[in-house]
């Protein structure tokens, strides 16, 4: 008998042909949250359907053999409709079983959440605490659930939101992810790791800062370190994707870390912003076997990187791929469209800025706006100009339209999405770095 079982759902049946590609790295979240329990003496067990490419029904035969006491799943907003699916056949196969729902999605829509009664709880915001006192609560009795903080529950036909926790400043107290609980054969970076969480940007479009808190939080050098030589002696992994929101926002930090990996033989990943790297740093990441960093550019227009409150200019963005480059590290930028005041005018700007940076020697890459719960642009849309014209969550997969904006209809957003997507698609280099991924697998 299992008392946890976490779960990470399938992605949407749309979606579910290219779920091979799209899940890279194991969900480290779970991770995180196994193993805080395992230290604790639980008895607990993680299966990710998504890279699994399993159908819902198809974990019925694992909740009966494991009859798990607590069924915690994670989710995202493309997977909410399966996370509540699970939380229902959970409860079909045992009303008794707790069903507890974490992530980012229902962060931010935990009443909404809790309108579905195979919901008992949701884990707001960073999870490893809230999540152990939880089961301890509920399954040895210890404390009391109006403590747990960071938890939503229904009470007398009502939702209580305990109040929030606060965040942890010290990450280096965390243990390492359970990853003895993940089968390495089905991700192509199984060697994922994260070294910080938070992120001091305001971008609108994204909710980092909401669930992780706008201070940047990072463990120390020496308990990185650590984890990657425990991955290496422990699993045999000699590739790693730092998978930080902003690996690079501590120079220093980064050339410590940099310095300990020079002496190896491995092979690198991360993302990183490109008003926070210069020469020495990308330099000392390519001697380290720094092979790949993925930017964040959004945009080609300076016009719209200022109504996105991205934080960096075009010259930035221009100068960190030539360096990037001429470090020897493959540059990947990613752009969106459309963004609330983008016009046909600032879309052209941002296929010849993306056409640019190619032939500096960036890979581009391009993917839908979308709103997403926690973030500015979902709680402002209408202020915004913009209006939501899909709800469906299994469709806010970044390939979607989801919303029209003030300039531009659903046609108008197709068509010019189709073009920039065009644009990257026929590159020589994407096909390089999918075969670099290819190569990391293998």
């Amino acid at each position: 008998m299992t008392d946890v079982l976490f779960v990470q759902p399938p992605l949407p049946s749309h979606m579910a042909e290219f779920s091979r590609s799209m899940i890279l790295c194991p969900p480290l979240g779970l991770g995180y949250l196994a193993s805080i329990l395992i230290q604790e003496g639980f008895n607990v067990k993680i299966v990710d359907m998504a890279a699994l490419n399993q159908k819902v029904d198809e974990l019925k035969s694992e909740l009966s053999r494991e009859e798990p006491s607590i069924v915690a799943i994670t989710t995202t907003t493309q997977t909410y409709k399966n996370a509540i699916e699970v939380a229902r056949l959970s409860k079909s196969v045992n009303p008794e079983t707790y069903t507890i729902i974490g992530g980012p999605h229902v962060t931010f829509t935990a009443e909404d959440t809790l309108q579905d009664m195979h919901v008992d709880f949701v884990v707001r915001g960073e999870g490893e605490f809230t999540m152990l006192e939880l089961t301890k609560a509920l399954l040895r009795s210890e404390g009391d659930i109006r403590d747990v903080k960071g938890v939503s529950y229904r009470k007398d036909d009502r939702v209580v939101n305990n109040p929030s926790r606060p965040l942890i400043q010290d990450l280096d107290c965390l243990p390492f992810p359970a990853r003895e609980l993940f089968r390495k054969e089905l991700y192509r970076l199984p060697g994922s790791i994260i070294t910080s969480r938070g992120c001091p940007s305001r971008c609108i479009f994204c909710s980092a800062g909401a669930m992780w808190g706008r201070i940047y939080r990072f463990r120390s050098p020496g308990n990185v370190i650590d984890e990657i030589e425990h991955m290496s002696s422990n699993f045999d992994i000699d590739t790693f994707f730092i998978a930080d929101d902003t690996f690079t926002v501590v120079k220093d930090r980064v050339r410590r870390i940099c310095g300990y990996m020079k002496k190896f033989d491995f092979q690198w990943f991360c993302e990183a912003r490109v008003n926070t790297v210069n020469k020495e740093v990308l330099e000392d990441m390519a001697e380290s076997g720094c092979k790949v960093i993925q930017y964040g550019v959004e945009s080609g227009s300076q016009k719209i990187l200022n109504s996105i409150r991205k934080g960096i200019t075009l010259s930035q963005a221009r100068r960190a791929v030539e360096l990037t480059s001429k470090a020897g590290i493959l540059p990947v930028c990613s752009f969106m469209f459309p963004h609330p005041e983008d016009t046909v005018e600032t879309a052209m700007e941002t296929k010849n800025f993306m056409n640019e940076l190619s032939r500096i020697g960036a890979v581009v890459l391009i993917s839908m706006t979308t709103p997403f719960p926690g973030t500015y642009l979902y709680d402002h849309a209408e202020e915004l100009g913009l209006t939501i014209v899909l709800k469906d969550t299994d469709r806010y997969d970044m390939v979607t339209p989801v919303f029209r904006t003030r300039y531009l209809s659903i046609e108008q957003i197709e068509e010019l999405f189709d073009d920039l997507v065009s644009f990257c698609i026929s590159q020589e280099k994407f096909q390089y770095y999918q075969e670099m991924l290819n190569d990391k697998k293998e």
